[in-house]
């Protein structure tokens, strides 16, 4: 990669971690059992134009970074680990490929996954004394999951459309 590249990538990685740390930690929807926030979103968008290493990096370092500067409790470093997995997910499954809504709800219900069955998992471990084990965790979550699928399949399939539209390319 030219070095002129290189920047550009190390540019636009670090501003898609800056919008995971807002959207995940600022932009918050109060919903059912749990928080909808967009920080998905530059996950996707990192996996779609970098690959998985960067979308990897914006997962693990918007969590890490979002979970010091906006504590909601003590750090735990599952969320980060399934942010990295979101991540890995979303770039094997849209990076230098063919846009298409398929592939976009492919990794959308992926990362959904991802993130329920391993979130319900260490939710269980950080409050295993309210008496709810990993499947009451499941059981709780399952139905947001549900409705936040779609929203960020559409969200993120209008939004790699743009982009893809505005040819912007790292080759």
């Amino acid at each position: 990669m030219q070095k002129r590249n290189q920047i550009k990538f190390l540019t636009i990685t670090a501003m898609l971690v800056a919008l995971q740390v807002i959207l995940g930690n600022l932009l918050q929807v109060p919903f059912l059992d749990k928080q909808y926030n967009f920080g998905f979103q530059p996950i996707l968008i990192a996996g779609a134009l970098l690959g998985a290493p960067a979308a990897m990096l914006v997962g693990g370092l918007g969590d890490f970074i979002g979970a010091h500067l906006f504590p909601q409790g003590a750090y735990f470093p599952g969320f980060t680990l399934t942010n990295i997995l979101v991540g890995l997910c979303c770039g094997l499954v849209l990076h230098r490929r063919k846009l298409s809504l398929v592939r976009v709800i492919i990794a959308v219900v992926v990362s959904m996954l991802i993130n329920w069955l391993l979130n319900s998992v260490w939710l269980s471990i950080l409050y295993s004394a309210n008496g709810r084990g990993y499947f009451g965790w499941l059981a709780l979550r399952g139905p947001s999951y549900l409705v936040e699928a779609p929203a960020n399949i559409l969200l993120g399939y209008l939004m790699l459309k743009g982009l893809d539209k505005a040819k912007l390319n790292l080759k």
